[in-house]
This record gives C-alpha cells, sequence and structure tokens, in this order.
C-alpha cells in the first residue's frame, strides 16, 4: 500500500492480500522460569495474522408460529481467536489441532519454518482480501490508501469505534484499518488490461467484462473484507 503510486494508470482488476512478517526476534528462545516464552508469543502473532481473515457474524432472523419474530447474530467458534479468561474457544478437534499447533513451534528452528512457510504464501496459496475493478488502478488503489490512512488516524483518538467500522466499514480501507492490518503489510497485485483497451468496441465492453469477472471473482474466492 506504500507504493500503490507506482501501479499504471490503466483499466484492471486488482486484489489485496495480506503478508505474514516475522523476524528472528519472533522466533528466537526466550528462556523464562516457565519454559520458552517465544512459543506463546509466535502463537499470539499467528493469532493475530488468522484475525484479518476472521469471518464477521452472520446476521439472522425468522418467523415462528403466530408470528413471532426470532433475530440474531450466529458467531464462527474461530480456534484461533484470542481466548478470553477462562473461555474456551473451538470444539475438541480444534483444540487438539491448536496443540498440535503448539508443538510445532517448541523449538526456535520450527518457528522459523513455520515463519518461511507464511511469508512465502501470499499470495501464493492465500485467499484475497478484496478484489475490485477500476477504470484507472493507480487513482482507485489511491482512493484505497486514503480511506485506510483516514480511518487509521480516526481510530488513534476513537479506538472504542474499531469493532463497528470493523463491521460496517463502507470501504475496503475502513475495514483493513479496522483490523489493526499494517500499512505496509497490504500488499496489492493487479491485472493490467491495457493492452485489451485498444479499439472503440473493446473500450465500450471492457469495462462491462471487467465487472463480470470481479462478480465472479468475488463468488469463487468470498473475500473477507469485500462486500458483504
Amino acid at each position: 500500500m506504500l507504493d500503490v503510486d507506482q501501479a499504471p494508470e490503466s483499466p484492471g482488476l486488482y486484489a489485496w492480500y495480506v503478508s505474514f512478517r516475522a523476524g528472528p526476534h519472533d522466533w528466537k528462545i526466550k528462556p523464562s522460569a516457565d519454559g520458552d516464552q517465544a512459543i506463546e508469543g509466535f502463537l499470539n502473532l499467528l493469532r493475530k495474522y488468522a484475525g484479518y481473515y476472521e469471518p464477521l457474524p452472520i446476521d439472522l432472523s425468522g418467523r415462528g408460529s403466530y408470528g413471532a419474530k426470532w433475530e440474531g447474530s450466529l458467531e464462527l467458534d474461530y480456534p484461533l481467536r484470542e481466548p478470553a479468561e477462562g473461555v474456551q474457544v473451538g470444539d475438541e478437534d480444534s483444540l487438539q489441532r491448536l496443540e498440535m499447533l503448539m508443538s510445532s513451534l517448541d523449538t526456535e528452528e520450527r518457528r522459523r519454518v513455520m515463519s518461511t512457510i507464511l511469508q512465502k504464501a501470499s499470495p501464493v496459496f492465500s485467499a484475497p482480501l478484496y478484489i475490485g475493478v477500476a477504470t484507472n488502478l493507480q487513482e482507485r488503489l489511491r482512493k484505497h490508501r486514503l480511506d485506510y490512512t483516514r480511518t487509521h488516524d480516526w481510530l488513534r483518538e476513537h479506538p472504542e469505534d474499531a469493532e463497528t467500522i470493523r463491521g460496517r466499514g463502507k470501504n475496503f480501507g475502513q475495514r483493513a484499518a479496522a483490523r489493526n492490518i499494517a500499512m505496509e503489510h497490504l500488499e496489492a497485485w493487479i491485472i493490467d488490461l491495457a493492452d485489451e483497451d485498444n479499439d472503440e468496441a473493446t473500450k465500450k465492453h471492457l469495462r462491462n467484462t471487467a465487472e463480470s469477472a470481479e462478480w465472479l471473482l468475488h463468488r469463487l474466492y468470498s473475500p473477507i473484507l469485500g462486500r458483504q
């Protein structure tokens, strides 16, 4: 996101991804009276990254007998969420998987390897956070950066608004800032359609085709920070 000024001023599609970042200070052993503190610290780093992809609750409504109305929200039992004190998150299978994950982080070398895998996973293995279409890619990506910056600055003064913006943010920049994703971890990948914009017939239909492709990609990949 820091480098969106380098994007071409041409039509195309784009997708935002969030990269995993870790360094030696994250995987190096941190001895303590209770063992290696780096295990829990690295797990918390994974939890934070997983939180970028946590689905929002689903609002439900229905009608019962005699016109009774039922309303509420359904929240995913997300095993990588930071557990509240005394509250168990995840079913038995998820908790077993979480224990396996912790055991895979029990040495410095294992944590380093996990970092390498996750750093290489985006964007090859990871789902996009957001998919969009633009007449001018540079202009559109700059707008995302501006939205992010304004929201990030607002939340520094009004942190209590983060949850509301996380669920109801009007654009990608707002929703990304509300999930506390660092700007330098956000990466935009583009499909430049400049070469397709070569005659009047193509110009007339290019935007329509790109928007149809965007709609299809949303249904295929369900970007977590896209319009719900």
